[in-house]
């Protein structure tokens, strides 16, 4: 479920924004939810996932996906 065409979106910050940008190309949905696991990790490393969703894989998928949608044909 980790690979590319798997329905786990982890790994690096690019690998998960390459998942959802390969995922937006396929359905063209707008919205992503996404659930992380509280109590089986360390809070700290849970911490650090979501700064990480937020500082680096929202903004290029918000960007990338703005250029889709606005591009003449999109």
């Amino acid at each position: 479920m980790r690979a590319p065409g798997g329905s786990l979106a982890v790994g690096s910050p690019q690998q998960v924004i390459d998942k959802l940008l390969a995922e937006h190309a396929l359905f063209g949905h707008q919205r992503t939810l996404l659930q992380l696991s509280v109590g089986s990790m360390p809070h700290a490393d849970l911490m650090r996932a979501i700064e990480l969703f937020g500082t680096e894989v929202a903004p290029v998928v918000r960007r990338e996906v703005a250029k889709r949608t606005t591009a003449p044909g999109a």
